[in-house]
């Protein structure tokens, strides 16, 4: 069944009309069944789901119990009252942690009602192949006898809402006894002093038109094949696999983005000038520490000064320019060897032209002997030139931060991104440095190699 694909208000001058509500239904209702029944429109929902009571199924007692196997021990976990063993029944994993809502595709949960009435927090459940709702591991609460408010469906293009527009207004018309642009079965004609009928057999309709224009173009695009259904693939041979997309980065992306790859945990080197942190090395007294934590923020884990180490650079780093180039408020810079600078150097450049002499960050090193940096000014370009670019030793001192993958798996996430915060810490004293966004992968990412037979 299909929701509606316009509002009445959308019909203009027709929509006041005594027969506007019907006449947006009925053409909702067709064009969603003509169309291979794709483009369910959008709705909102309220439904209550009720689970069968286990201690129905255990026998009548005060309290009931349930032995559940977590962690390679057995358990009695009590069912009927929350409390604070009832974490444990909450693995991520067995059937009872999740529910397929009714209404498809889900597009969003708008909130989510435990038996008492009170609004479950949305960090405790997440949304599973736009149809199923999940809680998360750990949390003390679980899909049973709940009210979920969701948004559901599949919104009609934009030629489907004014090919709704137009068959609803002509049956507006159809209806109030207007003159409309629907064909009629029966046409009368009267020629030379003759009258007579004409029954039309309306093939249109076995096509799945409906002689409307617009309507009928809109239909021709969207379901050419004059399909009765959304196409769907079932394989037996192929397990169909949970899909969740995850959610957008909770930080703006940057070069102190971290990522966790397979088992071994992941690593980042951070320029200590870049984020404003010489004092680590000038004054040892304060000792930075990291600290991980999940999308929303309700899973946090201190890692400690052992996830952070100081990396200072006691030599100077000096090359010659032989080109520069400018292009899109970019900088260019070409050495004559090999530089061996690296993203968040500090360099200055001198003896080159007004344009580039200064200090800049690097924000990206191409090759071995180009680096670019920003700079707002017109464009320049290619051109060969004399000058210096020097990156002193203080400017090259770093930080590494270092997560092990158990770590990020338990309190960043594996699905959707975290993030990492590093502090400094000095007796009672606590002063913020950066943050960073922290996601995970299965494993680094390959290039294809294609071997040809001789």
């Amino acid at each position: 069944m299909s929701n509606l694909w316009v509002s009445v208000e959308e019909l203009d001058s027709y929509a006041d009309h005594e027969y506007a509500y019907e006449a947006v239904k009925v053409a909702s209702q067709l064009l969603w069944s003509m169309s291979g029944r794709k483009y369910g429109g959008i709705n909102t929902v309220t439904e209550k789901y009720v689970c069968a009571s286990r201690a129905y199924r255990l026998g009548a007692s005060a309290r009931n119990y349930t032995p559940e196997l977590v962690g390679g021990d057995m358990y009695n976990i009590p069912f009927d009252e929350f409390d604070d063993y009832a974490e444990l029944t909450t693995d991520g994993m067995s059937p009872s942690t999740r529910l397929r809502l009714r209404g498809r595709p889900v597009i969003k949960i708008d909130s989510v009602r435990d038996r008492t009435g009170k609004i479950v927090d949305p960090s405790n459940y997440y949304l599973v192949d736009h149809s199923t709702l999940q809680a998360r591991s750990g949390t003390a609460w679980a899909p049973c006898n709940i009210e979920v408010t969701y948004t559901y469906g599949a919104p009609p293009p934009a030629s489907g809402k004014a090919a709704a527009r137009v068959l609803a207004t002509e049956f507006i018309k159809l209806w109030s006894g207007d003159d409309c642009d629907l064909p009629q079965r029966i046409t009368s004609v009267s020629r030379q002093g003759i009258s007579y009928t004409i029954l039309d057999n309306q093939d249109f309709i076995a096509d799945m038109r409906t002689g409307l224009y617009i309507v009928d173009l809109f239909l021709k695009s969207a379901n050419p094949d004059k399909a009765r259904a959304k196409a769907r693939v079932f394989s037996p041979d192929v397990p169909r696999a949970r899909r969740h997309v995850a959610k957008p980065l909770s930080l703006a992306p940057s070069t102190l983005d971290m990522v966790i790859t397979g088992k071994d945990g992941g690593t980042l080197d951070v320029n200590i000038d870049y984020i404003n942190a010489a004092f680590l090395v000038t004054d040892d007294t304060w000792v930075p520490t990291l600290k991980i934590g999940n999308y929303s923020g309700s899973k946090t884990r201190d890692l400690g000064s052992g996830a952070v180490s100081i990396n200072t650079i006691t030599n100077d780093i000096s090359k010659s320019v032989s080109y520069k180039q400018l292009a899109d408020n970019m900088a260019i810079i070409t050495t004559s060897t090999a530089h061996a600078f690296s993203v968040g150097d500090y360099v200055t450049i001198s003896g080159v032209d007004a344009t580039f002499n200064g200090s800049y960050y690097i924000g990206d090193v191409p090759t071995t002997t180009t680096f670019m940096f920003a700079k707002v000014a017109d464009d320049i370009a290619r051109v060969a030139t004399t000058g210096t670019a020097l990156v002193t030793n203080e400017s090259r001192d770093t930080l590494t931060l270092s997560v092990a993958y158990a770590d990020a798996y338990a309190y960043a996430g594996f699905v959707d991104p975290g993030t990492w915060d590093l502090y400094a810490v000095r007796g009672d004293e606590t002063v913020y440095i950066a943050s960073g966004n922290l996601s995970l992968r299965l494993g680094t990412s390959t290039t294809p190699t294609y071997t040809l037979d001789n």
